[in-house]
């Protein structure tokens, strides 16, 4: 729904959704945090993938619901491209994680074998390339169709490399996304412009000067 700037003859309206959405940040810290305190003793490095594939599956279920909200159409292909690469290396880390986890299930320290743990681990890193080549295009892509200003774009960049995608993937993605949601604009074509509606048609103004 439309929030009017000023009434008037014309009434300008932006598409704004409120900043609680930023608490989206840290469902995933909070997701990764009930699963080390859920998880069964002794600890190890098998809890430490638990923790990593729970935090990693919020992220992903974040990531997801909030470009819904922003609608799938404002995506353009390329960025859908982007998104689908990222979506499927958070699910190699996730299945990555799992499998490590298994093979360990429940033992002190770090082994460093067990049935699947090497295979796990190769998946895991498979999706943190595909997330860091994901997020990058996907930047990248944001930037160049002014889906976002390019200094954001360049601060989306930077952030799918540190953190780094094993630790905490597509940060930059996600900061794109709740500009989309909390901007003037809202992901418009042109993240320099607003919409103005008057006397029921609409037309773009631009608001640099």
């Amino acid at each position: 729904m439309g929030r009017p700037i000023f009434t008037g003859s014309g009434v300008v309206t932006r598409r704004r959704y409120s900043k609680w959405l930023c608490v989206a940040v840290a469902l995933p810290a909070v997701a990764a945090t009930l699963a080390d305190v859920l998880a069964p003793e002794p600890h190890g490095h098998w809890s430490e993938h638990v923790t990593g594939a729970a935090m990693k599956t919020a992220q992903l279920v974040v990531l997801l619901v909030l470009v819904t909200m922003i609608g799938w159409p404002k995506l353009r292909l390329v960025m859908l491209v982007a998104f689908a690469v990222i979506v499927s290396g958070i699910v190699f880390q996730v299945l990555g994680d799992y499998q490590v986890a298994q093979s360990i299930w429940r033992t002190t320290g770090n082994p460093g074998f067990g049935r699947g743990y090497t295979e796990g681990h190769d998946r895991g890193g498979f999706g943190d390339l595909l997330v860091l080549a994901g997020g990058l295009g996907f930047a990248a892509a944001a930037g160049f169709t002014r889906r976002v200003p390019p200094r954001l774009a360049a601060v989306g960049a930077v952030t799918m490399i540190i953190p780094p995608p094993f630790l905490w993937p597509a940060v930059g993605t996600l900061i794109l996304v709740l500009y989309g949601l909390t901007s003037v604009d809202g992901w418009a074509e042109d993240s320099s412009r607003v919409t103005v509606k008057v006397a029921g048609s609409s037309s773009r103004i631009s608001l640099e000067p």
